[in-house]
């Protein structure tokens, strides 16, 4: 089991680490995004596909 902050057995530490020290240059939308977690993501961009879509077609 790992705790929270990833230093437990197994935890990720170092170079190995998935997010990263945040960088100055993102904006407020890349940050909340890479917050999310893949499954929300992956529902998210699938709904803006089908909007998009919905959109040109009602055109």
């Amino acid at each position: 089991m790992t705790d929270e902050d990833g230093d437990g057995p197994g935890g990720v530490d170092g170079p190995e680490r998935v997010d990263g020290p945040e960088r100055v240059d993102d904006t407020r939308l890349a940050r909340r995004w890479r917050a999310l977690d893949r499954g929300w993501q992956a529902l998210l961009l699938g709904l803006s596909i089908v909007a998009v879509q919905l959109a040109v077609q009602s055109l």
